[in-house]
């Protein structure tokens, strides 16, 4: 695996030669209930990270992640710590602007958080546009969402809920409080067709107003099964679109 944080410069730049594509974990630092660490979103991802790294071998090089995202709608609850639209926006351009100057232009986000993908989409199109930089996103939840939306029971999910718990599970295993998990609290009231998963009115929504504990869905319905199902789905969409993508295919 190519790991730039333990390289040093000389090995960097042969890595560099050799990649096609580099990979950017991203997460944030929030609340997720009673039974999940701040750190959940962050770890899942650069654990996803790694798999495509191992996986994809030469033509990847796996870039140290970014442990904070947009989470402001998690600040009603202690410990959420957030960035602002504009500075992860400039973090994402930076970034893809090094790995350019060193002649690496393809980017994938293995992103784990879903407050992150507006700004990702965002960046992306504007390096595109700016510097020739094409910069994918790619996160479990979105590749796996029919697979979720098969197996989740929960009316409302996506935090800290079956789905995202039985991912934990699998990937990383040190976020999960088993010992914590218990009835999830009953959803707040919500206006019509604005409540998660899939909303059809776009309003930003503070998961106070959402749960009293920070949590949707039912985590006593997590369990490895559900979670290797979940990843299994994701993952290989991922590394098959991290394949062509490493091969040049751009559509």
């Amino acid at each position: 695996m190519n790991e730039l944080a333990r390289m040093v410069t000389d090995e960097a730049a042969e890595a560099l030669g050799r990649a096609k594509i580099a990979l950017v974990p991203i997460g944030a630092t929030e609340q997720h209930g009673r039974h999940l660490t701040f750190d959940t979103d962050f770890a899942i991802a650069e654990a996803f990270a790694r798999r495509l790294a191992a996986d994809l071998g030469a033509d990847a090089l796996l870039c140290p992640g970014l442990p904070y995202g947009l989470s402001e709608h998690h600040l009603g609850f202690a410990g959420t710590l957030t960035l602002r639209p504009a500075t992860l926006l400039a973090v994402l351009h930076d970034v893809a602007e090094s790995l350019a100057a060193a002649g690496l232009r393809r980017v994938i986000v293995v992103n784990g958080h879903g407050g992150n993908v507006d700004a990702v989409r965002l960046a992306a199109r504007g390096l595109r546009r700016d510097h020739g930089v094409l910069m994918a996103h790619l996160m479990w939840a979105g590749l796996a969402a029919d697979t979720i939306a098969e197996h989740v029971g929960s009316a409302r999910y996506g935090h800290a809920c079956e789905g995202e718990t039985s991912v934990g599970m699998v990937l990383a295993p040190q976020v999960v409080r088993a010992d914590r998990i218990g009835p999830p609290d009953p959803g707040l009231p919500v206006l019509p067709h604005a409540a998660p998963p899939t909303p059809r009115v776009d309003l930003p929504l503070a998961y106070d107003t959402l749960s009293a504990g920070g949590a949707l869905g039912d985590a006593r319905l997590a369990s490895t099964e559900l979670g290797k199902k979940i990843v299994e789905t994701a993952y290989g969409r991922a590394l098959e679109f991290a394949r062509a993508f490493a091969a040049g295919t751009e559509g």
